[in-house]
């Protein structure tokens, strides 16, 4: 029981007794009367009057349903819900028999194949005439269709497309299904690019190791004597090699084992002839000549103190005492002089134009036409002659622990590991040590580890692959892998350009300028040539119209670029830069030297140059329309630097234009000239004149049908030799 203490019951009873008793009475609780049912009832009564009433007076449910505000949510919420059924109801919705849908698998391509056709699908069954009918092309192109269902096929006439040209194929409102129904509201356009005529050629890597060898037919030939030996001859054919042996017997070995004496002794510096047929040496005081095919030996002169013999195409030069000798009518014809403190064995080039001999502490090179001489190397430095290329143009010596390539002015090409070397035919140099044995290409490039092992003395046979060695005292042969292909000076001028193009297509003008020279990064400075392309159109892609070598001191190329510009997904314009590059040695990379911008051109208003070819008698402009023949022939024309028309009248075929029966200069300066005559088989005339600026090709190199170059053959013509015989004892 709750004593909860009230302090006005202390002042109102002043005895404790009396308020102990006071709180009992204030905590006892007292049951409450029961309530009366009438007042319940008339409660209750009184209490649903007033609810009633209150009902009554409330706005009907419909009319408050229809009051402004409800109305709004309702018909918000109504929208909604058709706007989703719409959507759902029409992604769900098939194209039906009046709807024409029109695609193309190579729409907004960017490398399409020039060997393949145009397909063009449609949804649902056309009517091939009217179709066929309501396409058109631009470029204006002959062509022809065929059908596979519902996909046709637009066939060039010419059998491909043209290289790096934007196509524009419309199909108009004329296109019939095959029940006779014109579904197409509007023209459909498909727009797509076609790929260059050739890949860009990629910079090959400058080395190329690997762990296992790449010979093969690795067999012992035979034993060789020891002191003074000379270079092996290999027979013309590559199956025969001659030496000296024991005794200096002239022998001659086969590939396959087989061994034979050809002149029994007293040999020194053996010498086959280029075509295999006959092979010089010294013995006894004289030269002789035998011929292989007789076994006839004709003594050619007397000789003492001979230093060299070597052939250059039928003629035979010697080195003796102090001065060149070749063969004359009379008797021995000197040359040209050498000292006569020549240390060592001279070496004559493969054309007879050079000799090489070692002049006191110096290396020598000697013009055998005008008895001037050039030092090969540092002066007094520890050089040696190792041999030459093929063709008699370069030089292979050592200085120090490497291996010099070096033209004959003694400039020099390129340098990589030291050892034994041999060039071969195929501009392949065999690098021989006692331990490893080596190819590379002249320019230093494609160093390739052949194989493990000792190597020395290598010595290639026509054929480029067979080669000769010596190994522990005995003369073995074998056979390379050939590298793969030498890029040619055109191909390494070629990736530099697309390399250049590619970095400011990609907005990257710091990487762009690494392949300018001081002069060309003149000519792409503030006010010349832009090096990254602004404005409403955009740089989008790029190809070279044409590419030639036209210098070798040094090593020069020109290139025309064509840049396109686009806005949107259209191609709309193009203008050419023309990029002249050089280096000065084959082991350098080339770089862009000067470069000039020509006018900016719209596309779409006519037949368009997209490549040339130029050779030293023929060159090739290539469209990208198909032409009306007659306008051709004195509309591509030539003129020489004087204004003065060359060559033939242009002939044309397969949207190319031939000029035939030119004799270009080198170095000189022609144009190319397309008239606006020139027209289009859809009758569109060429907008504009257009002007292209060439040079002579340089004659060491002609242009191929793929845009390499083709050197000249490294040496003379070789054909079979018998097998050798032998010979008396004159």
């Amino acid at each position: 029981m709750s004593m909860h203490h009230d302090p006005e019951l202390d002042d109102v009873l002043q005895d404790d007794e009396l308020v102990r008793i006071a709180n009992l009475l204030k905590a006892t609780r007292r049951a409450e009367p029961p309530l009366d049912e009438a007042f319940r009832s008339a409660l209750r009564r009184q209490l649903m009057q007033q609810a009633w009433g209150a009902r009554e007076a409330r706005t009907p449910w419909w009319s408050r349903l229809a009051a402004p505000p409800s109305m709004a949510w309702v018909g918000a919420a109504a929208g909604v819900v058709l706007i989703a059924s719409v959507v759902v109801f029409m992604a769900y919705q098939q194209p039906g028999q009046n709807d024409l849908v029109i695609t193309s698998p190579i729409a907004d391509a960017h490398a399409v194949q020039l060997q393949q056709p145009i397909l063009v699908s449609f949804n649902q069954p056309m009517d091939h005439p009217s179709t066929e009918a309501a396409v058109q092309i631009e470029p204006a192109t002959y062509v022809s269709f065929s059908w596979s269902g519902n996909t046709l096929a637009v066939h060039p006439r010419s059998g491909n497309l043209a290289p790096n040209t934007q196509y524009e194929v419309t199909i108009g409102p004329g296109a019939r299904t095959r029940a006779g129904q014109l579904l197409l509201a509007r023209p459909k356009v498909i727009t797509f690019v076609t790929q260059p005529s050739s890949p860009v050629p990629s910079p090959r890597p400058t080395s190329l190791p690997t762990p296992t060898s790449l010979l093969n037919g690795e067999h012992r030939l035979a034993d060789l004597p020891t002191g003074i030996s000379y270079t092996p001859q290999w027979s013309a054919d590559s199956s025969t090699i001659y030496f000296v042996g024991d005794n200096g017997a002239l022998q001659a070995v086969h590939v396959n084992g087989r061994a034979g004496v050809v002149v029994p002794d007293g040999v020194s510096y053996p010498a086959i002839a280029p075509v295999g047929d006959r092979i010089a040496y010294v013995r006894g005081g004289k030269i002789e000549i035998l011929t292989l095919a007789t076994g006839s030996i004709a003594d050619l002169t007397s000789a003492t103190d001979v230093t060299a013999l070597s052939w250059a195409g039928d003629q035979l030069l010697w080195a003796a005492g102090n001065g060149i000798f070749k063969a004359g009518s009379d008797g021995p014809v000197q040359v040209a002089s050498i000292p006569r403190n020549v240390a060592g064995p001279v070496s004559i080039s493969p054309d007879g134009t050079h000799a090489a001999y070692q002049g006191g502490q110096s290396l020598m090179l000697l013009d055998l036409a005008t008895s001037t001489t050039i030092r090969l190397g540092a002066s007094g430095g520890t050089g040696a002659f190792l041999g030459w290329s093929p063709d008699g143009s370069r030089v292979l010596y050592k200085a120090g622990e490497s291996t010099v390539v070096a033209d004959t002015q003694g400039q020099p090409i390129a340098t990589f590991i030291s050892g034994d070397s041999s060039w071969s035919s195929q501009d392949v140099i065999l690098v021989g040590t006692d331990t490893e044995l080596y190819a590379v290409r002249p320019d230093g490039s494609e160093r390739t580890r052949l194989s493990a092992g000792t190597y020395r003395s290598p010595v290639w046979a026509p054929n480029g692959t067979t080669f000769a060695f010596v190994r522990g005292g005995a003369l073995w042969s074998a056979n390379a892998t050939p590298l793969p292909g030498e890029s040619s000076a055109l191909d390494l001028a070629a990736a530099v350009v697309s390399s250049f193009m590619t970095a400011r297509l990609n907005q990257q003008p710091i990487q762009a300028m690494t392949y300018l020279d001081d002069s060309g990064k003149q000519a792409y400075s503030t006010g010349g040539v832009a090096l990254l392309i602004r404005g409403d159109a955009r740089f989008s892609r790029y190809y070279v119209v044409t590419q030639e070598i036209t210098g070798s001191r040094p090593a020069t190329a020109r290139f025309v670029v064509r840049l396109v510009l686009t806005k949107g997904a259209r191609d709309v314009s193009e203008y050419e830069e023309t990029l002249i590059l050089q280096r000065e040695l084959s082991s350098q990379p080339f770089l862009i030297d000067q470069a000039t911008a020509g006018p900016t051109r719209d596309l779409g208003r006519g037949a368009v140059v997209v490549g040339v070819e130029v050779g030293v008698g023929t060159i090739k402009v290539a469209f990208d329309s198909d032409l009306v023949p007659e306008t051709v022939p004195d509309g591509v024309v030539l003129l020489d630097g004087s204004g003065k028309r060359v060559g033939g009248r242009s002939t044309y075929a397969n949207r190319t234009a031939t000029i035939t029966g030119l004799q270009l200069a080198a170095g000189a300066s022609y144009k190319l000239v397309v008239l606006t005559s020139v027209q289009d088989v859809s009758g569109r005339n060429v907008a504009s004149e257009y002007d292209l600026n060439l040079v002579g090709p340089d004659p060491v190199f002609q242009l191929g049908g793929q845009g390499t170059v083709v050197n000249p053959s490294p040496g003379p013509g070789i054909r079979p030799s018998p097998s050798p015989v032998r010979s008396h004892t004159p």
